[in-house]
Order: structure tokens, then sequence, then C-alpha cells
């Protein structure tokens, strides 16, 4: 189980400290080497013996030179009581669960591991007799404990990676981190191993997943503006020792009351994902609790069965301002099909007649405006609406002031009071060109949406070419055309089509073909051939010939969008029968919705959880003024809600980053929902700009317990990049001898003189007598 070791060990070495007489040395074996020679070459001695004497001779005498130089023999070895090691033991709550019923908990285990009776383990002893031990725990927090004889495992984290990450990268004594854990890490996403620093040597406790056990390992949630499934909850769940077996997954609203169930049927452990649609659920911040059970088994833990997760489907009103050259059936059915839905506000402005250069008629005496702007906000003398402009009605504004002057005609007016503009049946003669680049701006700066209809006076015959606002559209209208019209033309969803939710009607692709199939003929299409590049199709129209237009186009444009609908006689399709009036009206809601959902407020509020630590909840307001330019002279307070009901007053700072942005810090501490009001005042005007609301969910135990198989793998990639090593839990006596051979921060050199040494006085007596041996035995003297 252990790891290759690529940490060093203190290898002996010889120095030489007389260096610089070496020529002497080497002056004096060459001298030798010659008076040997001389001496020798009448020697009566032959063969092996005269050249095994003159060997012994010249090694004594060469390492008489030698001790010249000063040999010293080194070593270094770490100092006693200077380097430190610290022992970092998880006391998580997750170790209190047993692999199977009636075994000793991974708790116990460990505890038994670091302990004997009531004293210390033997191999902590060992160790405190070289190295200075700082023995620590790391749970929901990181302290330092005196022993490990009275360890509590109820830690509602696993914050393992950040207290490795810290102490690597402070004491500098630190040689070395015996970290003892299952490898579960909450954080383990910040895990990041620096170059530089001390290895860790990880002990892995526990060998497998305990069973049974169901687990929600995690969930994420996706809001829709669309009717069919407002919040989509997929979750990824887990079984262990429950092969076959079927377990329910359930959705609570706050009161705890189930909202949706989906029944699964696991097969072996491998993770399944379920995916749970809440048909109903009200505008702004909502909390549900998952609940996923099985009957009749006692599992090995039930932390890990729940979730906590909040949803935030903004709330309205959303604000459309819809603009049409004349009344019309479309427009009929439009408000029709919103008047049912709470969210959605159409104030619109519909030209009744138009301009009259001709015909004059007076009411009144002296009176010189049109009668039929009498109330319409129009002004006297030179300034009231005369003849020669065209009447316009209002319906569905919020006061008599709302486009009491027609078509807005700043971005203060434009920009702060709607999300998007629909323009139908009117040409572009009607708007200004100040107007119209006004419109463009909406759509490219202030992220809005644009929407143009099939009406007669759009498109081209409208006058749109060559126009800031047709240079918007997803088509191109600047080609005239000759061919005849498009009769008996049947409506279809392209492949783009088919992938935005908003376009469908049925949650099965089957049902929602045989709706196409059912819808009536239309025969009044704004005929185009080509799109602009970066559009989408996303529905066509065919007639008899198999000739096929577009039908419905959309692009992104700035930051907003903006759509083409083709088609002029949609009315047709809610004429057919009961049921097809209601989908032509949920077709126009999911449009409308789909205008406006992404569209920013001037008011965001965010409440963003940091992934590595889920306590520190980054809460971002961003503020603009009328016209949507960044706005940084507020007061922007926070007020939170915690899951006791107890309130929390925070203020929000400027960014030093982006103008316009404010921002602040909450740290959750108790288990449950949190919702967040942001109140934002002008400070120059002393006026209250506006509320949002935010929430957010802190489930720590659903964290800790959501994966209860010990993480090998990431206990083997801490110690392998840090030039440590990976042990079992039984293997941990043997830490002591791994430490041995670690290089430290802070080592002691022991130095002994070779010239001094016993060894090399033998060696000069044994050399010298083997040669003057040698001679007796060949008859020299």
């Amino acid at each position: 189980m252990a790891a290759h070791r690529v940490y060093c060990q203190h290898m002996p070495r010889i120095l030489w400290q007389n260096t610089d007489i070496t020529w002497l040395a080497a002056l004096v074996v060459l001298l030798v080497l010659g008076l040997l020679w001389l001496g020798y070459r009448r020697s009566p001695l032959r063969g092996w013996r005269k050249l095994a004497a003159m060997s012994c001779k010249l090694a004594a005498l060469a390492l008489l030179a030698l001790c010249l130089l000063d040999p010293l023999w080194t070593k270094q070895q770490p100092k006693k009581g200077e380097n430190e090691i610290v022992v970092l033991v998880d006391t998580s709550a997750s170790l209190e669960t047993s692999e199977k019923a009636g075994e000793p908990t991974r708790a116990t285990q460990v505890t038994a591991a670091l302990k004997s009776g009531n004293d210390d383990a033997a191999w902590i002893k060992t160790l405190s007799e070289d190295f200075r031990l700082r023995l620590m725990t790391a749970g929901a927090q990181t302290q330092s404990v005196p022993h490990f004889r009275a360890l509590k495992f109820d830690g509602t984290r696993s914050d393992l990676c950040r207290t490795l990450m810290t102490l690597r990268s402070g004491g500098s004594n630190l040689a070395a981190v015996v970290l003892v854990s299952d490898g579960n890490a909450t954080d383990a996403s910040a895990w990041k191993a620096e170059t530089k620093g001390a290895p860790i040597f990880t002990v892995l406790a526990g060998k497998n997943a305990p069973t049974p056990d169901l687990a929600i390992l995690d969930s994420t949630v996706a809001t829709s503006p669309f009717e069919d499934a407002p919040i989509t909850i997929t979750s990824r769940v887990s079984a262990h020792g429950l092969n076959g077996k079927q377990a329910t997954l359930s959705a609570l609203d706050e009161k705890g009351k189930v909202i949706v169930t989906e029944q699964v049927t696991f097969n072996g452990e491998s993770p399944q994902t379920v995916r749970l649609r809440i048909p109903v659920a009200k505008p702004g911040v909502t909390f549900h609790k998952l609940e996923l059970k099985t009957e009749g088994m006692q599992e090995a833990t039930l932390a890990n069965n729940t979730r906590l997760l909040a949803a935030d489907r903004g709330a309205g009103p959303y604000r459309v301002l819809y603009v049409a050259g004349r009344p019309n059936w479309e427009y009929k059915f439009l408000r029709r099909a919103i008047a049912s839905d709470d969210d959605i506000q159409m104030p619109s402005l519909v030209r009744i007649a138009k301009r009259e250069p001709k015909f004059e008629w007076r009411g009144h005496a002296g009176e010189s405006a049109n009668p039929l702007f009498r109330g319409f906000g129009a002004k006297e003398g030179e300034e009231a609406q005369r003849y020669d402009q065209p009447v316009l009605i209002r319906l569905g504004t919020r006061d008599g002031k709302e486009l009491s002057d027609g078509f807005p005609k700043s971005a203060e007016d434009l920009f702060s009071e709607y999300r998007a503009i629909i323009l139908d049946d009117i040409e572009a003669g009607f708007f200004t060109q100040e107007q119209m680049h006004l419109i463009q701006r909406f759509v490219s700066e202030r992220g809005g949406a644009l929407l143009m209809l099939g009406g007669q006076e759009c498109y081209q015959g409208g006058g749109y070419d060559h126009t800031p606002i047709g240079s918007m559209l997803p088509v191109y209208i600047d080609r005239t055309t000759t061919a005849a019209p498009m009769l008996d033309a049947r409506f279809n969803l392209t492949r783009e089509g088919w992938l935005e939710s908003w376009m469908r009607l049925r949650t099965d692709r089957v049902e929602d073909e045989k709706r196409l199939a059912a819808m009536p003929a239309f025969y009044a299409i704004n005929q185009t051939f080509a799109i602009k590049p970066g559009a989408s199709i996303l529905a066509t129209v065919s007639d008899s010939a198999q000739t096929t237009m577009p039908a419905i186009v959309a692009q992104r444009f700035g930051e907003g969008r903006v759509g083409s609908v083709m088609v002029a006689d949609l009315w047709r399709w809610g004429m057919n029968d009961a049921d097809s009036r209601k989908d032509m009206e949920r077709a126009w809601r999911q449009l409308m919705r789909w205008l406006v959902v992404d569209v920013a407020d001037s008011i965001t509020f965010n409440a963003e959880t940091d992934p590595a630590d889920r306590e520190r909840v980054k809460l971002s307001v961003r503020v603009r003024d009328r016209a949507f330019k960044a706005h940084g002279d507020a007061l922007v307070k926070i007020e939170v809600t915690q899951p006791d009901g107890k309130k929390s007053q925070l203020f929000a700072e400027p960014s030093l980053k982006e103008a316009g942005l404010f921002e602040t810090e909450f740290f959750s501490s108790n288990s449950g929902n949190y919702r967040a009001t942001a109140s934002v005042e002008d400070m120059e005007k002393h006026a209250t700009l506006g509320t949002k609301i935010a929430g957010w969910t802190y489930g720590p135990q659903a964290e800790e317990f959501s994966r209860l198989a010990p993480d090998k793998a990431f206990m083997q990639r801490i110690a392998a990049e840090t030039n440590g090593q990976m042990l079992a839990l039984e293997e941990i006596g043997k830490i002591p001898e791994l430490l041995k051979n670690i290089r430290v921060p802070i080592e002691v050199t022991l130095s002994t003189p070779l010239w001094h040494t016993p060894w090399v006085f033998l060696a000069l007596l044994l050399l010298l007598g083997a040669e003057w041996f040698l001679r007796r035995k060949g008859g020299m003297a």
C-alpha cells in the first residue's frame, strides 16, 4: 500500500580540508614510487612476491600522503528536539460510522492506533525522542491538543486541505506532517500542493464503504420561467449493499409537505442521477428539502439521506412595452394570454389613427389640438398634439403619466421601466432616428430584449432596412421578392427549436409532435431568404409546394437578444378549438418569459457560497441608475434572517474593482435556510432605490456524510504530490522508521578526522608488516 519513496537518506561523505596542498601529496607519492622502483630493481625477490611487497609499501606511503590532506568523515543527521513533526488527526463526525454492523467504527480504530491504554502509542513516543511533536485535530476547526487520549469525533466538516496547505507554508522548522484520515475532505476542491514544503505522510483509516447505506451525493437546482417545470432538482444518489433494492427520493417544501417523489432502483454501487420536476412554484426565493428513504432496513447512518436546497425564480413584475401601428387580432390574444400571468405586465402603445395633415376640425373655439388627444398628456399652445401627429392610445399603463408623451425619448424612461420591447404592425417611420438608436442601446447595452412580430408594416414592409432596428434583426430584409405568397403553411420546430424549453409545450416529444401536426395552416408569412450569422432558426413553415421559410428566429445582440416572428396570423391557432386556444396562450406566455428571463434589473443581489468553505457566503449587490449606468453613491443595507429566526444587519462596502458593486460576507453557523434582504438607498437624494431578496442553505452534515467510502486515491495524491508516502492504519507503527531518512530543515553535522582513527593506524601497520614479511621470506633484511 506504500507509495514510491522519493525522499532522501542522509548519506555520509568524506570532506578534504587541506586541498590546497594536493600537489604536495601527489609529489610525495611520485617520489615514493621512484624510490621503491630503485630499491626493488636489484632485489632478490621475484615474481608475485616482489610485486606484492612493492604494492604494500606504496599503499602505506600513499595513505600517509592522503593524511596530509586532513580528510574528515562527515555525516548529517536531524538535530534532536529542533525539527517539528505535526500529527494531524481527522476528527470529523463521519468517522463515527462502522463499515459493517457490529464492527468497531473508524473513530475507534483511529483512537486505538494513537494510544496505548492511558498513554500515547509507542510510535508517537519514538518520534518524540528525535523530533518536537505537535499534535493537532482537524474537523470544523483546527486546534492543537496535548494528547490523543480523549478525542471527540464530532466535526461537522473535514477541512483537511486548507489545514495542510497552511501547515506546509507556515513553520520553517516543519519536517513532516502525518495525516490520519479516511480521505473524505469537504474542501478537497481547494487542494493545491506547492513545490516547496514538508512531505505529508498519509495514513488511511477504513477500507470499504459502510453497508447498507443510502446517500445523496450532491444536488443542483435549475429554475425555469416556463410552466411545465418551474424548478428542476438534479441529484446524484448512491447505495452500498442495496443491490436490486428500491428507494424513494422526495422533495418537500418549507412546511414539510411532500411535493413530488421519484422511485430509484439501484443496480450495483454506481451513482444514479435522478431529476425531480416541481410543477408549481411561487416566484422569488423558495427552499426545499430532499429526502432519500427505503423501507424496512437499518442503514449505517441517516445523516446523508437529506439535503437542503434554495431556488430563486425571480420575482416580477416583468414589464414589456408593446408598440403597435394598429389594433389587431394578435394583440387581442396576446393580452388574454398574459392576463393569467401575474408576473408579466404589458403596457401598450397602440396607434388608432395616422397623421392627418390635410383635414382640420376644431372641437372648441380657439383649440388647435386634435381632440382625440384630450387626456393624453398633450400640452396647450404650440406644444399640443396636432392633426399631423398620430393618434395613440395607452393600455395597461401603471398610471396616467406612463407613456403620456408617446414612445420614450430618453434612456432613463426606457431602460429603467422595461425589460423587453415588442414591435407589431408599426413602420420604421413612426420612430425618430434618436428613438431607434435608443432601442438599439436598450438591447446592446442595457441587455434588454426586442421582439418583432409579423404584421404587414414590419420588416421590409415597414421600411426597416438600413435602420438601427433593422440591423439588430436576426434576418436579412434587404432583398425584394417576387415569389408568390405562402399559403397553407404548416408550422414545425427545427433541431434548435426542440432544444429550447420555451418552444415546447409538452414534456414528451411525441405528444408535442402530435400537437404540431394538429395546428392550423397559416397564410400571412413574411418571407426572408437568409438569416444573419449567429442567428438560430427555431421554427419553420412549409407550404404544399414544400417551400420552407423561417417562422421564428432569434439571436444575441450585444448584451441582449432579438427575436423575429415571421408569421402574422398566429391568432388562427387559437381559433381552432378550446385546447388549441390554451396551447396558443401558453406559447405566448412562454415567449414573453423567454424575452424577460435573463434581463437584469437595475438592482441585482447574489449570494454565492464558497465551495471550499461553505460557511462563508459572499453577498454582492450591483446598483445601476435609471439610465443603467453604475451607481456608486448608494447605501446598501442587508438583513439576514437565520434558521432560528435571528436577524443580522450588515452593510455592504463599495468594491474597489467594479463601480456600482457592493460586497460583504456572512458566515453561516446553524444548519438550515437563510434569507437575506438588500435595501438600497440613494445617498444624494435620500430615496429608496429598491429591495432585493436572496437565499441560501447551509447543511454541513450533509456534505460531511455524503461520501463515506475511504478516498484512497485522494490520500495517495496528497502523499505523492508532497514527496511523502501513504500507509494503511495498521502500518502506522512504521512512521518513525520512515521519518528517520527524510530531509529536515535543521540538521547537525558530525565530523571525525580520518587520520586520527585507529583503523588508519592499523591499516599502516598491516601494510608495512606485510611488506616486511614478504621481504623476509625472500631473503632480504
